[in-house]
């Protein structure tokens, strides 16, 4: 009796070698497009929305910037402002002579604000340099809770140098500054006023606000307000990350009233 051996020949097994090898390069191909599209497209999400959120809140603080507050450093990779705190008008103020009091109507707040007066602001140099007198005081200003006649305390004598056609009185912060440094962007506050443009700020507490930015000059641009319209701030900067980039541009219309 002959026994017959079946098996492969080398030829068949090479083919099937040969077919496998083309099936698992297609697979993985597949698969590696696949993830690698789901990846790109998180990446583009994720700063896409960095971007949105982080211009939404820089819109929303420079639009309560204090009328001619705006100021920029020499490569515009930084905005300084002043923010407003609450607002009201005024029936008098210490403008003659020296004084601790400021006759105003009720702004209606829910509890009361501290901060420094601040009457007809019209040149940026002089918010930046509080004294007993000028523009802003040097004193704390306490505007109490009221919605008919109410007292503006002052912590200490002021003089005021002008008299508002609009009659306002503003109650304002210290101020505050965005900055893009080394690929960051940072919110400065607390630092205090500095009469020369010192940015980025030293001292005070800073925060990272965004980071992935790509723009490190001229991220801020300023058109000052004129008498037919609103001052203009424009701000841009690129995102990059994983091959990926988002651009982000917005404009602020800053209040035109002091």
């Amino acid at each position: 009796m002959t026994l017959r051996q079946r098996g492969f020949t080398l030829t068949e097994l090479v083919m099937v070698i040969v077919i496998v090898g083309i099936l698992g390069v297609a697979v993985t191909r597949f698969i590696t497009a696949t993830v690698g599209g789901y990846v790109d497209t998180a990446d583009r999400q994720k700063l896409a929305s960095a971007g949105y959120i982080s211009s939404e809140k820089i819109s929303r603080e420079l639009r309560t910037a204090l009328p001619n507050s705006i100021r920029l450093n020499a490569s515009n990779s930084c905005i300084e402002y002043i923010p407003i705190l609450a607002g009201t008008y005024y029936t008098s103020i210490p403008l003659d002579a020296a004084g601790n009091s400021i006759e105003a109507v009720g702004a209606r707040v829910s509890s009361a604000v501290s901060g420094r007066a601040v009457v007809y602001p019209v040149s940026a140099s002089a918010l930046y340099s509080p004294s007993s007198t000028g523009a802003i005081t040097s004193a704390t200003a306490t505007l109490p809770v009221g919605t008919d006649a109410i007292t503006i305390s002052l912590s200490a004598n002021h003089q005021f140098d002008a008299d508002s056609p609009a009659r306002r009185v503003f109650i304002v912060d210290s101020p505050r500054a965005y900055c893009v440094v080394g690929g960051l962007m940072f919110l400065y506050r607390n630092y205090g006023f500095n009469s020369s443009i010192t940015l980025p700020p030293t001292g005070g507490q800073r925060a990272v606000l965004l980071d992935n930015i790509s723009t490190s000059t001229n991220a801020f641009d300023y058109t000052p307000a004129s008498l037919v319209r609103n001052a203009v701030v424009n701000f841009r900067y690129t995102l990059s990350k994983n091959d990926e980039t988002w651009q982000t541009e917005q404009e602020v219309h800053i209040r035109n009233v002091p």
